[in-house]
This record gives structure tokens, C-alpha cells and sequence, in this order.
């Protein structure tokens, strides 16, 4: 069956699942309400969109460099930067890791890149055990069913659904208990993160600055797997450059209002390398995959090349009432929704995929709401017309000519109006049966009555004049026309980095770079305002649900870490070295404690129920506090406890995210810590009905003391 013939018969089956498009369409309108509300938060959402559309636009546009320095960065620090230039090589090169490092079990965060090269069905062919550790995806591929949605994976199923699916595959009892099913997860999971030989993960940004990749999650999925495994394997697009650590600052709530409507996800982690020296926890080797597997093949396309700009928020998704109504799954692509329509071709072949591109309304909903402006509505228009250009149809082709002919000619027109009407009371006896000659359109639809009267004896009712004269300057709007270059000669290239790196210089020898860097004070004029810092992070916390402690003094801090303890019934915590750690933890007879400064047992550290660590600073704009291997104790201290308490001073509150960036690069330099992590409340999902769960695979509680 072609991939044509599968996308309508499973559009057709879900557009008519009343019960599906009912859950969809509740699900969209919680997502609405957030995005709203936390666009409102920003001073100039607009702005700010096209400040993130020209960074981008200038990261592009300096691809080539940027790739480059990112090597050299990562390099220097330890990690194995690969360069693969299809989805075969791609396989090749996780396949030769895996076998050298005898590895065995394998856990995995969310990967859009690996659903694009199937890298899960290969790996388990081989072998390997393979296990999808983000909620939504676990549960995907317990069903053995792709992602619905390349934010939301499950979101197309119900709660008992999920509970039946569990009982069936787990083992466990019925519930309707949405907390219970997130934790039954959680359970099952944790024991492949205490034990996985590796980690697989992708990445929502490289840096080139500092050869670092960002990623963006709710969960602490994505931050378990980068900790605890021995070797680590990052699959990233070539396109998901940066050039500056700080731009981050502006991507990251962006990317987040977007795409769940959150003003920012709880887990924002910078990784720079597998374990450096000093350092407690982390993978022994780490290696980045840099993908193109047709990549450059859309950046050679100057007309459509801006949907590499493309942040994998969703957004277009959320708000197209194609894929409202039909689903995610029915496209039988790893992207779906408006952006997947776009790409799809490229990456799959425009011939076989050119059906997506007409799977649209064309009302210009996705171009209004992506973050990075990508003129997505128009590149489904030029697919149409590149797919006819390409390979035209010469039934389609005719059906045209004798429409223009028609419509062209008035006596004709006219004639075939007045026969519509007459033929519009027989055509309701058979409409959607076999007899009628729109079937096609009928089966699903109601046909729509033709009007009682046309446009032209409306006009000539009112004595109006049948042709105005139009103004002399007028001028019609020319049809865009696919540029067609002249062929070039073939690349020579000895390795796939030599190959990818011509094939990008090629592609963009038509343009010269636009660098362009967002400053401080263009990202403050759009980010949500900074007034008062302790009430603003104090009420911007409890908003995402962390617990707030404002202490007077170092005794009032100590007090009140020593009624958290009784509160919860602390048996066991963990810590690590330092001064706030010494004077509040240490002095206080926590009785017993792991130390983890010089590190520690990973399954005795999951038995501790508080992890205490400090911080480099806290966000008030955001509510959020940032930590690093080195001010947290190592990678794992913060979220494999299920409370985690943070002590923080008075003087690292911060303003705002900028300011939270320049402090992390003024205080470490190039030495980068290999984990900078950005942790805004509790870990959670939504993934279940989106309704919230705390604790999904990180701690369940959040406080932070202050004094």
C-alpha cells in the first residue's frame, strides 16, 4: 500500500472517530489557554518572534562555520563528533559504538531523529534492548505504534487505554488513577536508568560557541539518561545550531510557550562532554552524531530553505485543523502536521509524499503561530506546484485547461451555473452512492447548496456597472516560479564530514552570511518583566509548583531545613560538600547522610529520599535555579532523589535568564562544567490525558531555601 493510500484511509477512519477528535479537540483547548497565558507574560511576543526568526536565519546562513566550531569546541573537551550523511551511515556509526563498548541494554530519551532513521527496529533486530524512558513514548512503543504527536506522543489515548495497556504488557492492576499510571512508570523505568550500559538522547540546540548541546524536557528522562549510563549517544540534525550560549536565554522560553504553553520546562540541561576532571558522575564517553540525511538538500532550496529553522515545538501542530481531525499517526511520518507536510518531501522524495502538501486548509494558522516565523502555508503551495512541475498529470492537466476555458467564456459559465442548479435536487438522491460523480467528496461531506442567486444579478440588481475601470497602475502579482540552476559538477569528497561540509557550502553559495546576535537588552524588551526579585521568583515558583523558603538568617535556614526533614519523614538524605551544604546540612546531626562529593553508589543514592544541593544562581524572572555539575554536586545528586532541596543566598538571585548566562560563562570560562542545568519546579508530565503529574522520573518536590 503506498504511502498515499495508507494517509487516507487512516485520515478517513480517525476523521470519522467522533471519540477521537473529541479528546483531541479537549486536549488542544487546554493547550490553548496556556499558550495564551504565557505569550501574555512576555512584553512583545511578536518581537520577540522575529528576534528568534533572525538568529536562526544567521545561524543558517553561517552553517558551515558554525558546524565547524562546534567540532573544534567539543572536541577540546572530550566528546566524539561523528558526521553521518544519511540514515544508514547514521545506524552504522551508533551500531560500532555499541558493539566496541559491549553494550548491551539501552536507554533512551526522546529522539525524534532516531524515529526519522528507525533506529529503534534495527537495534532490537540486532539484539539490543532498547527501552523509550519519556512517558508518552514508553507508552508508544509498549503499543508498538509510532509518536501521535512529536511533543504529546500519547496524547491521542485515554486513561483506560493507558491502564488496559499496562495491565496487559506490565502486569499491574486496573486504575483510573492518572498519578498511579505515571508511577507505575516510573517504576518500571527506574531500574533500566540504574542499570542501562547507555544512553541515547537528542538535542534541541548545538552550540557552536561552546560545543555544547541544550536540552529541553519536563520529565528528567532526558537528564537520568546523560547521568547514569557508562557511554553516551547524542543524534542531532546539522540544523540545530546556535552560535551563542546566551541565546538561549530568548530560545528556551520560547520553545516552551510554544510548544506546551509553559513559560518555561522544567529541565533546560547544557551538556559540554562526558566527565571531566574533578567531576563525580557522567558518562565515560560521549559521542555526537551530526545527521543530514537530506538536510542539505533543502538548504539548496533558497525558496523553502527557512523550515530548517524549525525548533521541533509543535506548534503548528497544535493549531491545524487538518491534524486535529485526522491525527498524527495517519501521516506516516516521523514529523507530522504542517512542518512534516513541508519537510517530508525533502527528506522522503517529493513524488511519494507530495499528498501531504495538499492536506491542508491553506488558512495560514501555522505560519501565524510558529515561534521562528516559518512561512510554512506558502512552502505547502510550492510543494503542490514543484510536485505538478516536476511530474505533471496529464488528466489534472486537462481537467484545468477546460475549467479556464470554461470559466473564461461568460454564454459558458453561465450555462453551466443554471445547469447546476437544475441537476442540484437529482444529485441529493444519490449523493455519496456509487452514481455520484463527487463521491469522493460526498462520502464525508455535505455538499453545499449553490447560491439562490449569482455574484453578477446581485450586482446587476443594485444598477451597478458591469465592468469598472481599473486604475492604470495597477499591476497583476506575478506566479513564483521554481529557479532551476544550472547542474553543478559532483562534489569530491573522501568522508562524509568533507561531504556534508561541501554540500552545505554549495547549497549556500548563492547567499552571503547574516550573522546576527540578539543582544541583552533586545531579549529584556521582549522576555515577561523584572520588578521585584524575591516576590517575583517567590510567586513564579509556587506557580510551577517548587516550595519557596525566604529565611532571615543562616539559623532560621537551618530551622527550617530541619522541619522540612520532619514534615516528610526523611530517613535518608544526600549531599555534597560545600559552604552552604557544611553550615546547614553537615553542622545540623542529618543523621544518616550520603556524602556525595567524591561520589557514590547510584542505587544507594535512589534510596535517599532528599538530595540537598546548592546552586550557582536563582532566575527571578523565570523562578528558576541554576545549577551545574560542579555547584550541585554531579549530575544525578538533583534528580534521582524524590525531593530536591536547593540553598541559595540572597546575592545569586538574579534578574533575569541573560543575566543568568553571562554569569555562568564570566565564572567558568571555557572550563565549562559538563552539565549547566536550568530547573524550574518539580519534575512532571502532562502526557496522560494532559492532566499534570508531578514526580514523572525526577523528584516529585522542589523547595529552595533562601537567606
Amino acid at each position: 500500500m503506498s504511502a498515499k493510500t495508507t494517509f487516507l484511509h487512516e485520515a478517513t477512519r480517525l476523521t470519522n472517530d467522533l471519540v477521537h477528535r473529541e479528546r483531541i479537540h479537549t486536549g488542544m483547548w487546554k493547550y490553548y489557554d496556556a499558550r495564551t497565558r504565557s505569550q501574555g507574560n512576555f512584553q512583545d511576543w511578536q518581537q520577540a518572534r522575529i528576534l528568534a526568526s533572525q538568529t536562526k536565519k544567521g545561524a543558517i546562513s553561517r552553517l558551515h562555520a558554525h558546524l565547524v566550531e562546534f567540532e573544534q569546541k567539543a572536541t577540546a573537551r572530550g566528546t566524539v563528533v561523528h558526521w553521518a550523511k544519511d540514515s544508514e551511515e547514521a545506524r552504522k556509526i551508533i551500531f560500532s559504538i555499541l558493539e566496541r563498548r559491549e553494550v548491551k541494554r539501552i536507554i533512551k530519551s526522546k529522539v525524534m531523529t532516531s524515529e526519522e532513521i528507525h533506529l529503534n527496529d534495527h537495534l532490537e533486530k540486532a539484539g539490543y534492548h532498547v527501552l523509550e524512558n519519556d512517558l508518552g513514548e514508553y507508552i508508544q512503543q509498549l503499543r508498538n505504534e509510532p509518536p501521535y504527536h512529536f511533543v504529546a506522543p500519547c496524547m491521542h489515548l485515554s486513561m483506560k487505554e493507558i491502564s488496559d495497556l499496562f495491565e496487559e504488557k506490565l502486569k499491574t492492576a486496573p486504575t483510573d488513577d492518572p498519578e498511579e499510571l505515571t508511577m507505575i512508570a516510573r517504576r518500571f523505568l527506574r531500574q533500566t536508568y540504574l542499570t542501562a550500559d547507555a544512553g541515547i538522547t537528542g538535542a534541541n540546540f548545538l552550540i557552536a560557541e561552546t560545543g555544547m548541546i541544550s536540552i529541553t524536557e519536563n520529565e528528567g528522562n532526558a537528564r537520568l539518561t546523560g547521568a547514569l549510563p557508562k557511554t553516551m549517544i547524542s543524534l542531532v540534525g546539522i540544523e540545530k545550531v546556535l552560535p551563542k550560549m546566551s541565546d538561549l536565554a530568548l530560545f528556551l522560553p520560547m520553545l516552551a510557550t510554544a510548544g506546551t504553553g509553559q513559560p518555561i520546562t522544567c529541565y533546560n540541561t547544557a551538556y559540554a562532554g562526558p566527565r571531566q576532571p574533578g567531576e563525580i558522575d557522567g558518562p565515560e564517553e560521549w559521542h555526537i552524531v551530526l545527521l543530514d540525511n537530506h538536510r542539505t538538500a533543502l538548504l539548496a532550496d533558497a525558496e523553502q530553505r527557512d523550515a530548517l529553522h524549525c525548533i521541533r515545538c509543535g506548534a503548528c501542530l497544535n493549531v491545524c485543523p487538518i491534524f486535529k481531525n485526522i491525527g498524527g499517526i495517519s501521516y506516516g511520518t516521523t514529523y507530522q502536521g504542517p512542518i512534516g507536510s513541508v519537510i517530508t518531501p525533502h527528506l522522503r522524495g517529493l513524488q511519494d509524499w507530495k499528498h501531504l502538501s495538499g492536506s491542508s486548509s491553506l488558512c495560514g494558522a501555522c505560519t501565524a503561530t510558529c515561534p521562528v516565523k516559518i512561512d510554512l502555508h506558502h512552502h505547502l503551495l510550492q510543494n503542490r506546484r514543484n510536485a505538478v512541475q516536476e511530474r505533471p498529470d496529464p488528466l489534472e492537466g486537462l481537467a484545468w485547461r477546460l475549467f479556464a476555458k470554461s470559466i473564461n467564456k461568460p454564454v459558458v459559465y453561465q450555462i453551466g451555473t443554471k445547469l447546476a442548479k437544475l441537476a442540484q435536487p437529482f444529485h441529493r438522491l444519490i449523493s455519496a452512492t456509487p452514481l455520484d460523480p463527487m463521491r469522493a467528496w460526498t462520502k464525508t461531506r455535505t455538499a453545499p447548496s449553490m447560491a439562490p442567486q449569482s455574484f453578477k444579478d446581485w450586482w446587476k440588481s443594485r444598477n451597478l456597472p458591469l465592468h469598472p475601470t481599473r486604475p492604470t497602475s495597477q499591476t497583476s502579482p506575478t506566479r513564483p516560479t521554481k529557479s532551476h540552476a544550472a547542474p553543478k559538477r559532483p562534489i569530491e569528497a573522501t568522508t562524509s564530514r568533507e561531504l556534508i561540509l561541501a554540500r552545505i557550502e554549495e547549497a549556500l553559495s548563492d547567499t552571503h552570511p547574516q550573522p546576527f546576535e540578539a543582544t541583552a537588552a533586545q531579549k529584556r524588551a521582549v522576555l515577561p518583566a523584572v520588578t521585584d526579585l524575591i516576590p517575583q521568583f517567590a510567586a513564579t515558583a509556587e506557580f510551577l509548583r517548587a516550595e519557596f523558603h525566604a529565611c532571615a538568617d543562616e539559623a532560621a535556614a537551618k530551622a527550617k531545613l530541619a522541619e522540612l526533614a520532619a514534615k516528610h519523614g526523611w530517613k535518608k538524605i544526600a549531599t555534597h560538600r560545600g559552604l552552604l551544604t557544611d553550615a546547614l546540612v553537615r553542622s545540623s546531626g542529618f543523621s544518616p547522610f550520603l556524602d556525595a562529593t567524591d561520589g557514590y553508589d547510584r542505587f544507594e543514592l535512589e534510596a535517599c529520599d532528599a538530595g540537598i544541593t546548592e546552586c550557582d544562581a536563582l532566575i527571578a524572572q523565570t523562578g528558576s535555579v541554576f545549577l551545574t555539575a560542579r555547584s550541585g554536586g554531579g549530575r544525578a545528586l538533583s534528580v534521582l532523589p524524590e525531593h530536591h532541596v536547593v540553598l541559595a543566598r540572597r546575592d545569586q538571585l538574579l534578574p533575569d535568564l541573560p543575566a543568568g548566562y553571562e554569569l555562568i560563562q564570566q565564572r567558568y570560562g571555557a572550563a565549562w562544567p559538563s552539565l549547566t542545568t536550568l530547573i524550574t519546579g518539580p519534575s512532571r508530565t502532562g502526557d496522560i490525558e494532559r492532566i499534570i503529574i508531578l514526580g514523572a522520573h525526577g523528584p516529585k518536590k522542589l523547595t529552595i531555601i533562601l537567606w
